[in-house]
């Protein structure tokens, strides 16, 4: 992932720590991508790793710790709750947010592709090509989705 893209996410977790879960030891994402029967993403590992979960720009970001500041459930639990009740062609969607209309966002491993899934009105919304694009987008608040 672009240096530059940590670089501003360090910035906010140095000024609100609170506002992020802190990071996450290695095997804790292999237990999680096995839990899931899925590869996740190296760029959301490296997320998980670093900041365990957090608010970045105008996202609130699942990972496998809890933000003091930000409702940040595991993605784990929130992945699992929503497999249930999604379509089938969504039977490995990745949740890795939640809108504030209680839709999920997330990817399809092994694509990256990062999408809101929207139960009333749209359907299927691509948000970013990959979880890196969609970091860039949500810093520079150009997601245009509401948590």
């Amino acid at each position: 992932m672009k240096k530059e893209l940590f670089d501003k996410i360090d910035e906010r977790y140095e000024m609100i720590p609170e506002a992020f879960g802190g990071p996450v030891p290695e095997s804790e994402i292999d237990e999680a991508e096995e839990e899931l029967r899925v590869k996740l993403p190296e760029e959301y590992r490296e997320f998980i790793r670093r900041y365990g979960s957090g608010g970045v720009g105008d996202a609130v970001i699942l990972g496998l710790r809890q933000a003091e500041f930000l409702s940040t459930p595991s993605f784990v639990k929130e992945t699992e709750a929503f497999r249930n009740d999604l379509p089938k062609e969504y039977s490995n969607m990745i949740v890795i947010g939640v809108d504030g209309a209680g839709n999920p966002i997330g990817f399809q491993p092994p694509d990256q592709t990062t999408f809101l899934l929207d139960h009333n009105f749209e359907g299927y919304v691509k948000l970013a090509v990959s979880f890196e694009d969609y970091l860039s987008k949500a810093l520079s608040r150009k997601l245009g989705i509401h948590f």
